[in-house]
């Protein structure tokens, strides 16, 4: 292998792991950085539901975790980290006291069968607002039981002012509800959303430190490789010296051949 090729294949590995290291800086600068709250759940902006209908209901639970998912968006890191299972619905109301529960889906179903209701079909997130809900009208007549007297419910909050309501995804089909307490028509309340990937901060750091080693054996590669290219180039003494020997060695033999 020539001096020219060893240089281009040392600059080339070294500009690999480099961009490599890059990619992992920038891959760890999203987790660290997108504001957390204290329990370390990425939360969406509060958002404004007001149905006239007796509840709100969400069977798509990814909606716990549409904040997450745009922090992954801007993250190589979280991108191979998974779903987060710890997720969050915060609400605010004043009167009527909200209810915010989660069950299984088949439950919820026949509780509100018969009954008005809306469904969240659809939403669009931008950072951290979530700027757009669809929903999808069932209409009904019958009226609904209070929520807090279910015993269907796998967790589930009420009351006046902020209400946080913290779980677990399990596996199977399950449904969020929120409601007036007293099950009244006309459900309005600030509603925020959350999820908490387990060992982020750990993950982050180790992979800002990979990135930076990255960096920095990229550099040191291509400097090499720098360096390698200007000392092929150089000529040996030795080369220098013999070649006027050869000169004197041929002067001396035309002399001779003459005489």
């Amino acid at each position: 292998m020539t001096g020219r090729n060893s240089k281009t294949m040392v600059m080339v590995l070294g500009a690999l792991v480099a961009l490599a290291g890059l990619l992992l800086v920038f891959g760890a600068i999203a987790p660290l950085t997108e504001h957390r709250d204290a329990d370390g759940y990425y939360m969406s902006a509060p958002s404004t539901v007001d149905r006239p209908s007796h509840a709100i209901v969400a069977r798509d639970i990814d909606i716990l975790r549409g904040r997450y998912e745009t922090v992954v968006e801007s993250s190589v890191v979280l991108a191979f980290v998974g779903d987060p299972a710890d997720v969050r619905m915060q609400g605010v109301a004043s009167e009527p006291a909200l209810f915010m529960g989660i069950a299984r889906t088949t439950a919820i179903d026949e509780y509100l069968a018969g009954v008005a209701h809306d469904e969240i079909t659809g939403w669009e997130a931008d950072r951290a607002d979530i700027i757009d809900l669809e929903y999808t009208t069932h209409r009904g007549t019958a009226p609904p039981g209070p929520p807090g007297t279910e015993t269907f419910w796998v967790t589930s909050v009420s009351g006046t002012g902020l209400q946080t309501l913290d779980w677990t995804i399990e596996s199977g089909d399950w449904s969020a509800v929120i409601m007036n307490a007293d099950a009244s028509a006309g459900v309005t309340a600030e509603l925020a959303f959350g999820a908490a990937p387990s060992n982020i901060d750990a993950i982050a750091w180790t992979t800002l430190t990979a990135g930076l080693i990255s960096l920095i054996g990229g550099g040191l590669l291509m400097y090499s490789g720098l360096r390698r290219g200007g000392d092929s180039t150089s000529l040996d003494p030795r080369q220098l010296n013999a070649e006027p020997s050869r000169q004197s060695e041929t002067a001396r033999e035309r002399i001779t051949s003459r005489s």
